[in-house]
């Protein structure tokens, strides 16, 4: 079995064309614990930190198929609402109909039941399942990175969903992403920062880009769980993917 690394993502390759993929992401010191920085209901932070893993999956076109928890937390009590929230992740991808098998809610994991602990943290694992991963469309000069959504991190994030900005990237956006003809290429931005996965957009397609002036976009901030991502796109494409998709976009550069 063939281990390797792609990007956030850590890829199987199980015979003939079909891959396993892994990814994950862990999540401390937000929550309703006593010693918490940051003080938000358990089931968000299940939720974000779940979706992230999700997000990172169905960019690479890879399918869903087990999910697994540890929690360092107890299971009666926080443990619970964390897992109320990675359900509740759960649901909302498959309501968006990815593929025809949906993701099982009944998820595997562990949690902290021999020592008391003052902080909340947790971490997810999620498996998918993919044929042909690097068989991809062809990128040709003219076409054009955009970002679908904003870098937020902490706070910001509990701001956007309480005062329902719409800033954040979700999983009706993700597929009509992933199902757009125009978009050649798809890449979730984490704690990195816009800039740091703009380089590894570029490295792994083996391009150059054309920036544009972009001052309203902070390159170097944390994007957090998740909260927006690149593309790769036809530049006639972008219009009718602003229909499809309500978050804002900005064009960040063009590829030369």
């Amino acid at each position: 079995m063939q281990i390797s690394k792609y990007r956030d993502l850590t890829l199987m390759h199980i015979d003939g064309n079909r891959y396993f993929t892994i990814a994950c992401d862990s999540c401390g010191g937000i929550g309703m614990s006593e010693l918490d920085f940051i003080k938000v209901d358990e089931e968000i932070v299940g939720y974000l930190t779940a979706k992230l893993c999700l997000v990172e999956t169905l960019a690479f076109r890879s399918k869903p198929t087990v999910l697994i928890n540890t929690l360092c937390v107890e299971m009666n009590g926080r443990g619970k609402r964390i897992i109320n929230g990675i359900e509740k992740a759960i649901k909302e991808y498959n309501e968006a109909n990815f593929y025809e098998d949906n993701l099982e809610i009944n998820i595997t994991g562990s949690t902290e039941e021999n020592i008391p602990t003052k902080q909340t943290g947790l971490g997810i694992t999620l498996m998918g399942e993919i044929y042909n991963p690097f068989n991809k469309k062809e990128i040709n000069s003219g076409d054009v990175v955009i970002l679908i959504g904003y870098p937020k991190v902490g706070q910001e994030v509990l701001e956007d969903i309480n005062d329902n900005k719409n800033e954040i990237i979700n999983f009706n956006s993700i597929k009509q992403l992933v199902c757009n003809e125009g978009v050649t290429d798809l890449l979730p931005i984490g704690s990195k920062g816009v800039q740091y996965e703009l380089n590894l957009l570029i490295e792994t397609n083996n391009i150059d880009i054309k920036l544009l002036n972009q001052s309203s976009i902070p390159m170097h901030k944390s994007a957090g769980p998740a909260t927006c991502a690149l593309a790769i796109i036809k530049k006639d494409a972008i219009d009718g993917l602003k229909r499809q998709i309500s978050q804002p976009i900005t064009l960040l550069g063009e590829i030369i």
